[in-house]
């Protein structure tokens, strides 16, 4: 598989084709409990992060949700 540029939370970063939402989750240690994955601004559903493929070019934004006061 090739590698590929993608846009993590808004920098450049190298995926291999074939990767997903989860994979990059999982190569970042994201492990919060509230966490939202967007792809080109569309929200990306939990169920789909194992499925979701990802592709060169795609602007992909994890945020992970905490509340404060």
């Amino acid at each position: 598989m090739q590698e590929q540029t993608i846009t993590l939370n808004h920098r450049p970063y190298p995926f291999t084709e074939g990767a997903t939402i989860r994979t990059l989750m999982v190569e970042n240690n994201y492990d919060f409990s509230a966490i939202i994955a967007k792809i080109n601004s569309d929200v990306i559903e939990e169920d789909d992060w194992p499925t979701k493929p990802i592709r060169a070019g795609d602007n992909i934004e994890i945020i992970h949700v905490f509340g404060g006061g």
